[in-house]
């Protein structure tokens, strides 16, 4: 993406990014990356750390800051990637509109991804994978490195 980035700090070994979220308000967040039961597919959270430490993916605070938040979130996915190369990625938004923002940040720069990436929705009509196409009502995404090792 050719957006700004935030700093990010990496936690856990490479599977947390914290970073602090510049908009309305200075937000600390943290991406995770999860390993699942199904070997080498994680998945990512974008969440917020609380005051107490805790993370919490349900709040909804609109910081203005979407662009260099998404492009930080697929920073992260590089990052990850790389020291991963074998890992694919699954996300989704905690709400239908989060989804959508989603669906534009990678349908804007698909052509950039798609160089590094492969990239799979699963529709939200007919439950369906296939590849990554703009316009289309994706649930859910996967992201893998090309260059599977």
């Amino acid at each position: 993406m050719d957006q700004p980035v935030y700093d990010v700090k990496v936690l856990e070994e490479g599977c947390r990014f914290d970073f602090l979220s510049i908009g309305y308000t200075a937000t600390h967040k943290a991406i995770l990356y999860k390993e699942t039961e199904i070997p080498f597919l994680y998945s990512l959270t974008l969440a917020e750390v609380q005051w107490d430490g805790k993370l919490s993916a349900r709040i909804n605070n609109s910081n203005a800051d979407v662009k260099p938040t998404m492009a930080t979130v697929f920073n992260t996915i590089e990052t990850f990637t790389t020291a991963n190369p074998r890992a694919i990625v699954g996300f989704t938004g905690n709400t239908d509109a989060k989804t959508r923002l989603y669906r534009i940040a990678i349908s804007r720069d698909l052509d950039k991804f798609l160089g590094k990436y492969m990239i799979w929705g699963v529709r939200s009509d007919n439950g369906k994978r296939e590849p990554f196409e703009p316009n289309q009502p994706y649930q859910f995404f996967f992201v893998t490195s090309r260059f599977l090792i």
